[in-house]
C-alpha cells in the first residue's frame, strides 16, 4: 500500500504547495475518526429505532390491535427525522473540526470528537427508551380509561333502570292503594 509520504513529492513542486498538501491530509486523517464515530452513534440511533419499532409491533400483537400502515409512515417519518438531525449533526461536528475553534479555545483533545453528533445521539437515544417504556404504559392506561367509562356508562343504565322499577313500583304501590 501506499503512503502519503511517497505520493506527497510527485504532487507538490514546491515548499509552500507541500506544505498546504500536508495539511490537507492531516485534516482529512482528522475528519476520519470524526466521521467513523458520527456514522457509528447514526447506527446507534437507528438500532433504538429499531428496537422500539419491535418493542411497539409486539405491544400491539400482544393486544391483539392492527398494525396500520399508518403507524409504519409514522416510524418512516421519524427515521427520516432523526437521521436527518444525526446528518447536520455531523455537518456542524465537521465544520467545527475544520474551522478549529477546538484549538481557539484549547481543547485540542475534543478535536476529533463529534461532540454535537454525540449530544444530538444521546438525547435521541433517551427519547426511544422513554417511548419503548411508554408503549404499554399509555396502551394500558388507554384501556383502563376505556373500561371506566364502558362501566360509568352501564353504572349509570343500571341506576336509570332502577330508578323506573323503583317508580313503577311506586306507582303499582300507589294503584293498590287506591283500589282498598
Amino acid at each position: 500500500m501506499t503512503t502519503f509520504s511517497i505520493i506527497i513529492p510527485y504532487l507538490c513542486d514546491s515548499t509552500c504547495s507541500l506544505f498546504i498538501l500536508k495539511r490537507v491530509l492531516v485534516e482529512l486523517l482528522g475528519l476520519k475518526k470524526l466521521v467513523s464515530v458520527a456514522v457509528l452513534a447514526m447506527l446507534v440511533v437507528l438500532m433504538a429505532m429499531m428496537v422500539d419499532l419491535a418493542s411497539g409491533l409486539y405491544k400491539a400483537k400482544l393486544r391483539g390491535e392492527l398494525r396500520t400502515s399508518e403507524g409504519l409512515r409514522r416510524t418512516l417519518m421519524k427515521f427520516i427525522t432523526y437521521e436527518g438531525g444525526m446528518l447536520i449533526a455531523v455537518g456542524v461536528d465537521v465544520l467545527l473540526n475544520l474551522s478549529q475553534l477546538a484549538l481557539l479555545f484549547h481543547l485540542e483533545a475534543f478535536s476529533s470528537i463529534p461532540m454535537v453528533t454525540c449530544l444530538v445521539g444521546i438525547f435521541l437515544l433517551v427519547v426511544e427508551m422513554l417511548s419503548v417504556r411508554e408503549k404499554a404504559d399509555a396502551k394500558t392506561r388507554k384501556n383502563i380509561d376505556e373500561a371506566a367509562k364502558i362501566a360509568m356508562q352501564l353504572a349509570a343504565k343500571e341506576e336509570v333502570i332502577a330508578l323506573i322499577q323503583q317508580a313503577m313500583e311506586k306507582r303499582m304501590n300507589e294503584k293498590d292503594d287506591d283500589n282498598l
